[in-house]
Protein backbone atom coordinates (compact mmCIF):
# COMPACT_ATOMS: atom_id res chain seq x y z
CA UNK A 1 0.00 0.00 0.00
CA UNK A 2 1.92 3.63 -1.03
CA UNK A 3 -1.06 5.42 -1.66
CA UNK A 4 -1.53 8.60 -0.46
CA UNK A 5 -3.12 8.66 3.11
CA UNK A 6 -0.06 6.13 4.21
CA UNK A 7 2.64 8.32 2.54
CA UNK A 8 1.26 12.24 2.81
CA UNK A 9 2.48 13.87 6.28
CA UNK A 10 -1.00 15.50 5.92
CA UNK A 11 -2.91 12.49 6.56
CA UNK A 12 -3.31 10.38 10.15
CA UNK A 13 -1.15 7.08 8.78
CA UNK A 14 1.80 8.40 7.04
CA UNK A 15 4.82 6.64 8.10
CA UNK A 16 7.83 9.02 8.99
CA UNK A 17 9.99 7.90 5.82
CA UNK A 18 7.52 7.00 3.39
CA UNK A 19 8.10 9.40 0.90
CA UNK A 20 11.91 8.30 1.11
CA UNK A 21 10.87 4.41 1.20
CA UNK A 22 8.71 5.68 -2.17
CA UNK A 23 11.58 6.62 -4.06
CA UNK A 24 13.19 3.53 -3.83
CA UNK A 25 10.15 1.39 -4.40
CA UNK A 26 10.12 3.71 -7.35
CA UNK A 27 13.58 2.57 -8.46
CA UNK A 28 12.65 -1.29 -7.90
CA UNK A 29 9.66 -0.55 -10.29
CA UNK A 30 11.61 0.54 -12.91
CA UNK A 31 13.67 -2.54 -12.80
CA UNK A 32 10.87 -4.98 -12.74
CA UNK A 33 9.28 -2.99 -15.66
CA UNK A 34 12.34 -2.87 -17.60
CA UNK A 35 12.16 -7.07 -17.00
CA UNK A 36 8.59 -6.94 -18.01
CA UNK A 37 7.63 -8.43 -14.65
CA UNK A 38 4.49 -8.09 -13.12
CA UNK A 39 3.69 -5.00 -11.16
CA UNK A 40 0.83 -5.28 -9.33
CA UNK A 41 -0.64 -2.41 -6.86
CA UNK A 42 -2.86 -1.95 -4.10
CA UNK A 43 -4.98 0.32 -2.31
CA UNK A 44 -7.95 0.88 0.44
CA UNK A 45 -11.50 1.59 -0.40
CA UNK A 46 -13.10 4.55 0.92
CA UNK A 47 -16.68 4.10 2.56
CA UNK A 48 -19.35 1.01 3.07
CA UNK A 49 -21.03 -0.33 5.94
CA UNK A 50 -19.37 -0.90 9.24
CA UNK A 51 -20.05 -4.61 8.18
CA UNK A 52 -17.97 -4.01 4.96
CA UNK A 53 -15.07 -2.58 6.79
CA UNK A 54 -14.45 -4.64 9.25
CA UNK A 55 -13.85 -3.93 12.88
CA UNK A 56 -10.83 -2.00 12.41
CA UNK A 57 -9.22 -0.45 15.79
CA UNK A 58 -8.37 2.78 14.59
CA UNK A 59 -10.71 5.62 14.47
CA UNK A 60 -9.35 7.81 11.92
CA UNK A 61 -10.82 5.08 9.19
CA UNK A 62 -14.34 6.55 10.10
CA UNK A 63 -14.36 9.53 12.26
CA UNK A 64 -10.98 11.87 10.28
CA UNK A 65 -13.05 13.85 7.30
CA UNK A 66 -9.37 13.90 5.03
CA UNK A 67 -9.63 9.65 5.01
CA UNK A 68 -13.45 10.44 3.64
CA UNK A 69 -11.56 12.25 0.86
CA UNK A 70 -11.30 9.57 -2.20
CA UNK A 71 -7.60 11.32 -3.02
CA UNK A 72 -6.63 9.75 0.28
CA UNK A 73 -6.79 6.28 -1.84
CA UNK A 74 -4.79 7.26 -5.10
CA UNK A 75 -1.46 5.89 -5.28
CA UNK A 76 1.28 7.71 -4.78
CA UNK A 77 2.12 10.14 -7.87
CA UNK A 78 5.64 8.96 -8.03
CA UNK A 79 4.73 5.79 -8.12
CA UNK A 80 2.10 5.95 -10.89
CA UNK A 81 0.41 3.07 -12.39
CA UNK A 82 1.13 1.42 -15.84
CA UNK A 83 -1.99 0.82 -18.23
CA UNK A 84 -1.22 -2.97 -17.59
CA UNK A 85 -0.80 -3.01 -14.04
CA UNK A 86 -3.34 -4.19 -12.10
CA UNK A 87 -4.67 -2.09 -9.00
CA UNK A 88 -6.50 -4.53 -5.95
CA UNK A 89 -8.82 -2.56 -4.31
CA UNK A 90 -8.96 -3.77 -0.61
CA UNK A 91 -10.67 -3.47 2.47
CA UNK A 92 -8.59 -5.29 5.22
CA UNK A 93 -4.86 -5.75 5.57
CA UNK A 94 -4.27 -8.38 2.94
CA UNK A 95 -4.51 -7.79 -0.87
CA UNK A 96 -5.42 -11.83 -0.90
CA UNK A 97 -7.98 -11.43 1.67
CA UNK A 98 -11.37 -11.27 -0.35
CA UNK A 99 -9.93 -9.99 -4.02
CA UNK A 100 -8.90 -11.29 -6.99
CA UNK A 101 -5.28 -11.11 -6.69
CA UNK A 102 -4.43 -14.74 -6.34
CA UNK A 103 -5.92 -14.84 -10.11
CA UNK A 104 -4.12 -11.84 -11.08
CA UNK A 105 -0.78 -13.87 -9.76
CA UNK A 106 -1.99 -17.11 -11.68
CA UNK A 107 -2.46 -15.42 -14.51
CA UNK A 108 1.02 -14.03 -14.52
CA UNK A 109 2.39 -17.60 -13.59
CA UNK A 110 3.93 -15.75 -10.40
CA UNK A 111 5.83 -18.17 -7.62
CA UNK A 112 7.40 -15.39 -5.64
CA UNK A 113 6.64 -12.10 -4.49
CA UNK A 114 8.02 -9.04 -4.30
CA UNK A 115 6.26 -7.02 -1.65
CA UNK A 116 6.74 -3.49 -0.44
CA UNK A 117 4.68 -0.77 1.17
CA UNK A 118 3.40 0.50 4.28
CA UNK A 119 3.26 -0.21 6.89
CA UNK A 120 5.51 -2.82 7.87
CA UNK A 121 3.40 -4.50 11.19
CA UNK A 122 0.31 -4.24 9.50
CA UNK A 123 -0.30 -4.56 5.53
CA UNK A 124 2.96 -5.62 4.51
CA UNK A 125 3.25 -8.66 7.26
CA UNK A 126 -0.51 -9.45 6.56
CA UNK A 127 0.61 -9.54 2.67
CA UNK A 128 3.52 -12.04 3.54
CA UNK A 129 1.87 -13.91 5.59
CA UNK A 130 -0.63 -14.99 3.11
CA UNK A 131 1.95 -15.42 0.60
CA UNK A 132 3.18 -17.69 2.73
CA UNK A 133 -0.30 -19.97 3.10
CA UNK A 134 -0.87 -19.81 -0.39
CA UNK A 135 2.55 -21.50 -1.20
CA UNK A 136 4.47 -18.40 -2.92
CA UNK A 137 8.08 -17.72 -2.16
CA UNK A 138 8.25 -14.11 -0.13
CA UNK A 139 10.92 -11.33 -0.40
CA UNK A 140 10.72 -8.33 1.40
CA UNK A 141 13.35 -5.48 0.26
CA UNK A 142 13.99 -3.87 3.71
CA UNK A 143 14.73 -0.77 2.54
CA UNK A 144 11.09 -0.90 0.25
CA UNK A 145 8.94 -1.06 3.23
CA UNK A 146 7.96 1.09 6.47
CA UNK A 147 5.85 1.89 9.61
CA UNK A 148 4.92 4.30 11.66
CA UNK A 149 7.02 3.25 14.99
CA UNK A 150 10.45 1.56 14.27
CA UNK A 151 9.73 -1.22 16.84
CA UNK A 152 7.14 -2.46 15.23
CA UNK A 153 9.13 -2.00 11.76
CA UNK A 154 11.88 -3.84 13.20
CA UNK A 155 9.76 -6.61 14.94
CA UNK A 156 7.95 -7.30 11.82
CA UNK A 157 10.70 -7.98 9.86
CA UNK A 158 12.08 -10.18 12.28
CA UNK A 159 8.82 -12.12 11.91
CA UNK A 160 8.70 -12.30 8.39
CA UNK A 161 12.15 -13.59 7.90
CA UNK A 162 12.04 -16.02 10.58
CA UNK A 163 8.96 -17.87 9.44
CA UNK A 164 7.40 -16.77 6.37
CA UNK A 165 10.48 -15.35 3.49
CA UNK A 166 13.17 -13.55 3.05
CA UNK A 167 14.02 -9.86 4.19
CA UNK A 168 16.87 -8.54 2.27
CA UNK A 169 19.06 -5.67 0.70
CA UNK A 170 17.43 -4.04 -1.93
CA UNK A 171 20.41 -4.13 -3.61
CA UNK A 172 19.63 -8.35 -3.65
CA UNK A 173 16.69 -7.95 -5.04
CA UNK A 174 17.66 -5.75 -8.13
CA UNK A 175 20.62 -8.35 -8.46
Amino acid sequence: DMYRAFVDPAYPFSAPDAVAVAERIGELLSRFRARSLPVIFSTGILGGTPAERGRWKVRATTESAVMQDPAAYEIWPSLERGGDEPLIEKRYPSPFFGTTLASVLTYHAVDTLVVTGTVTSGCVRATCLDGFNLNYRVIVPEECVCDRGEVSHKVALFEIQMKYGDVVPMASVLE
